[in-house]
């Protein structure tokens, strides 16, 4: 049995565009994920909504990607993959970092899991579209043009360190209804593509 660990935000928590409910196990991009692999493994989900890379949010406690990141590895260890998907949230107009914060931020989480003896696959979020619905942090131009820079940076970390990428923009896109969120079919598609990379 080889265990993967899912790390990551409201996409990974499986957030509707329509009405920021959650999305049920077999639509998931995790759950569907789990039926591709089969029973020889088994997928866990750590997805929370408005997780950071690595940035204490002053409005939403507990969301410090980096900060909660060795929880996880005593929870859930061993595990065999990771999969880190962060830096959406990153883009919001109260967070004043560079995206290149996000990749350090990110770098260190999947060190952390490689040192827990386990591969990596560092998934580049897909970037945020106009117009947002629900977030008023995330309508000006710059958290648009943070979330498109993540990807060439996260890709660099990746070869870096010798990790699996995907850039899951290239795969889907946001959701037109809110602009942040991964429709059902979406979710379908990202765990193809993944279930690609680790098939390899």
């Amino acid at each position: 049995m080889k265990t993967l660990l899912c790390y990551g935000d409201s996409n990974t928590w499986g957030a509707s565009p329509r009405d920021l409910t959650r999305f049920d196990d077999q639509t998931r991009w995790t759950g569907v994920l789990q039926c591709l692999l089969g029973e020889g493994w088994k997928v866990i989900e750590e997805g929370v909504s408005n997780r950071t890379t690595g940035f204490d949010d002053p409005l939403i406690p507990l969301r410090n990607g980096k900060q909660t990141f060795p929880l996880a590895v005593d929870t859930h260890r061993p595990f065999d993959w990771l999969i880190v998907m962060l830096g959406t949230n990153d883009a919001k107009s109260r967070f004043r970092h560079k995206p290149d914060a996000a990749a350090d931020a990110v770098e260190q989480i999947g060190k952390l899991g490689a040192e827990a003896g386990a591969r990596v696959l560092l998934v580049a979020p897909p970037p945020l579209r106009l117009p947002i619905k629900f977030f008023v942090e995330f309508t000006d131009e710059r958290a648009i043009s943070f979330s498109q820079a993540l990807a060439p940076l996260y890709r660099e970390v990746a070869e870096a360190n010798g990790w699996e990428f995907l850039d899951a923009g290239r795969v889907v896109s946001v959701s037109i209804h809110d602009g942040v969120h991964l429709e059902a079919e979406a979710h379908t598609r990202l765990a193809q593509a993944i279930f690609g990379e680790l098939s390899r």
